[in-house]
């Protein structure tokens, strides 16, 4: 399909954990099939890290309470529970977390180690509020996809505490699709994709990750149909030759500049007289004057008004005008 091979990927917003993007200009009704596509994918199959069991020294389980401990065992269980993690390696990690004395734990006291890395470390953890109070656990963070529910076979234990996790690092996706144009094909498609984060990926490569994953699972069905995988890699190629540009006044600026003369709506004189005095594209336009314009061959004032209606429209203002 010909309107696939001009996508563009503008950040229209980047901040903190959240990013807006749009995808076009897609071909119509391909806005909310690619959008909500992608929504699933990023909401249920991208992997993170979570904490899947702990063990406090002194506690039995989870409906214990520590002295010198202002919250309760099923608290501290809540408040892990917002932790979030960053790591690269997909294995299991042993970690620790030792207070004694007067003092507020938080997720930054845990003792990571490998490429694990605390994302959140102003989480309150716990409160120790008596000098002799000492709090000594020892937490599992694993990485995975979707949710994980608790399997009481793993109290092999006493002490030993399973949690449920939540993995995925996704907290919130807007989707919106409107009206995109290219030259005179106006009814098109752009697709507004808010990505909100949990911090340990970034909303942009959270977007490209489940792309990636659509782009697997597309191809699977290409083989399985019996294409050939240099085929289907031939295309994962032309599909990674899709543009992305920060800032959308620039890359709106670009787009609208690179249009050719014969693709704007206007009459067919208008175009004749442009293309004569050598404007192949919108951005030729940018530079010149009205005065210049109406010395052009069968290029008078009504064709002058087409062209600076048009070019108005997309915020280019002709000198003289």
């Amino acid at each position: 399909m010909e309107s696939f091979k001009d996508i563009k990927v503008t950040i229209k917003e980047e901040k903190e954990n959240y990013g807006l993007f749009e995808i076009s200009p897609l071909p119509r009704g391909y806005g909310h099939t690619l959008g909500n596509a992608l929504r699933r994918i990023l909401y249920s199959s991208l992997r993170g890290s979570g904490i899947t069991s702990i063990q406090i020294k002194g506690v039995d389980h989870e409906y214990s309470t520590l002295d010198g401990v202002k919250e309760n065992v099923v608290d501290i269980i809540l408040n892990l529970k917002q932790v979030k993690f960053r790591t690269k390696m997909d294995e299991v990690f042993t970690c620790k977390v030792f207070a004694k004395g007067k003092k507020v734990i938080t997720a930054g006291d845990i003792e990571v180690t490998g490429d694990l890395e605390v994302v959140n470390k102003d989480v309150v953890l716990a409160e120790l509020t008596d000098s002799s109070a000492e709090l000594d656990m020892t937490l599992t963070v694993e990485s995975g996809v979707g949710y994980k529910a608790i399997d009481e076979g793993e109290r092999k234990e006493i002490g030993l505490i399973p949690l449920d996790c939540d993995f995925t690092p996704i907290e919130r996706i807007s989707l919106s699709v409107e009206q995109a144009r290219k030259g005179q094909e106006t009814d098109l498609d752009a697709v507004l994709i808010g990505v909100t984060t949990d911090g340990s990926i970034s909303p942009k490569d959270a977007l490209v990750e489940s792309s990636k994953i659509l782009q697997e699972f597309a191809g699977k069905v290409m083989v399985a149909m019996g294409m050939s995988e240099k085929e289907v890699l031939e295309l994962e190629e032309e599909a990674n030759k899709v543009e992305i540009t920060e800032g959308d006044v620039k890359a709106e600026d670009d787009e609208i500049g690179s249009w050719k003369i014969e693709e704007l709506p206007i009459s067919k004189r208008s175009k004749t007289g442009l293309l004569a005095g050598d404007f192949k594209t919108v951005a030729d336009l940018r530079n010149t004057t009205a005065t210049e314009l109406l010395n052009l061959p069968g290029f008078g004032n009504k064709s002058l008004n087409e062209v600076l209606e048009l070019l108005n429209e997309y915020g280019i203002n002709i000198k003289g005008a």
